[in-house]
């Protein structure tokens, strides 16, 4: 058996790995990332026509983006849970609208990657094929996300895709107590290598201190938002609190309704409930006018980094006043207005360089596993098992690894560049 990493070696996104059996070879996941022209970078090629299955497991693009450019003429099986695939369709075809140029799939790729899926149930065995066996558990990351177990060839290889311990407004924390104790290989996302997140009950209260401040002020909160997973972390913190009013706008409105079909994957389901309802849908730019200036308010929209969408919109609208708020609840990439607002206090939008009066935060909403939510997990396996580290910057995962042999962890991998193969 061997591993070999298509993409996220050395990088954080663009995750694709691939594991050879004798039975044929399955692939984990299959990613972009963006250039500094937004432009897909895609993983290493694969052939369809080798694998025995494709196992997604969750649908943001650093991690499914790619997938559709392999169903051109060959229909592999892809196992992942239906909220998963529901939820891939919709960022496919908003990834279409937004980067379709540059895309070697239209909507008919898409449309036979949503054919050729097979659902799966947490803790749910499937045959892959003679010999190979997957089981997925929740992985806590986003909601339909997975931790996957295969079992091929008298061995078997844990893959994490994203996932977070810890609960959370929207989801229980990952399973990880089902997971094997003795795998031989255990391949995870190391993102947050070099550091922790605050306790959530902490930045919970800070967050919603701030916001009800500027509310109380006068003022009009804007948080832009990834649509799948930190929109309704945020929603849901807000409503938990009592704060509002609250509007949601962008592809946000689309997640929430897919989410909204599958309550048993959910920390609170009428929490939930009460937040859907709390909130006021923009489903037009007539009603967007109205929701800027009207009222003090708090309004939710993509893009998370304000590379685009609804986001923008309001940005170029409220950032010019003291009295309103910008607050950025996720990581922003250099090279993005978002990095550029927190850096600056300004951003180069539209042509032209908007300086920020309103006030501006950032607060760690991350549904990654922080430092010591990584150690804990690989303290669940014994000291025999590989654990591979990738979807990291490599400084940070090097250190880190060279950390845990302190602790009699010298069984540690770090990948640097796609191509890399590992041997078991």
């Amino acid at each position: 058996m061997r591993v070999k990493f298509l993409g996220g070696a050395g990088e954080v996104g663009r995750a694709a790995v691939l594991v050879k059996t004798a039975a044929g070879s399955v692939l984990f996941d299959y990613g972009v990332n963006f250039d500094q022209q937004g432009r897909p970078v895609f993983p290493e090629h694969v052939r369809p026509k080798d694998l025995v299955g494709v196992v997604l497991s969750h649908a943001h693009l650093d991690h499914s983006g790619a997938l559709p450019s392999l169903y051109v003429s060959v229909k592999t099986p892809i196992y992942a849970t239906p909220l998963t695939m529901e939820l891939s369709d919709v960022m496919y075809t908003d990834m279409i609208k937004l980067s379709g140029y540059y895309l070697p799939y239209t909507h008919e790729e898409v449309k036979a990657t949503m054919e050729s899926a097979i659902p799966l149930t947490y803790g749910e065995p499937v045959e892959l094929a003679p010999d190979v066996t997957l089981t997925v558990y929740n992985a806590g990351h986003v909601p339909g996300s997975a931790v996957s177990v295969l079992e091929a060839e008298g061995r078997a290889v844990v893959f994490t895709g994203d996932f977070n311990l810890r609960d959370t407004a929207l989801l229980r924390g990952a399973d990880v107590y089902n997971l094997p104790r003795e795998p031989d290989v255990v391949v995870m996302e190391a993102t947050y290598a070099a550091a922790d997140h605050p306790p959530r009950q902490d930045l919970e209260k800070d967050f919603v201190n701030v916001v009800r401040e500027v509310v109380e002020g006068g003022g009009t909160v804007l948080i832009p938002s990834f649509a799948l997973g930190r929109a309704q972390e945020v929603l849901l913190t807000l409503v938990k609190y009592g704060v509002g009013p609250i509007y949601v706008d962008g592809l946000a409105r689309q997640v929430n309704t897919i989410v909204d079909k599958y309550p048993h994957l959910l920390n609170d389901y009428g929490l939930y409930r009460k937040a859907l309802e709390a909130a006021v849908e923009i489903p037009s730019a007539y009603v967007r006018k109205k929701a800027v200036g009207q009222e003090p308010a708090v309004i939710i929209s993509p893009a998370g980094m304000l590379k685009g969408g609804a986001s923008l919109y309001y940005f170029k609208r409220l950032a010019g006043d003291g009295k309103n708020a910008i607050i950025l609840p996720s990581f922003q990439a250099p090279d993005t207005p978002g990095f550029e607002v927190l850096s600056k206090g300004e951003a180069f939008v539209d042509g032209s360089a908007i300086r920020v009066k309103a006030r501006v935060e950032w607060f760690d909403f991350s549904a990654h596993s922080g430092r010591s939510e990584l150690v804990e997990f690989i303290e669940h396996f014994g000291v025999n098992s590989r654990v591979v580290l990738f979807h990291t910057e490599p400084s940070s995962a090097l250190q880190f690894a060279r950390w845990m042999r302190t602790r009699g962890r010298d069984n540690l991998y770090v990948p640097l560049s796609a191509g890399e193969e590992l041997e078991l």
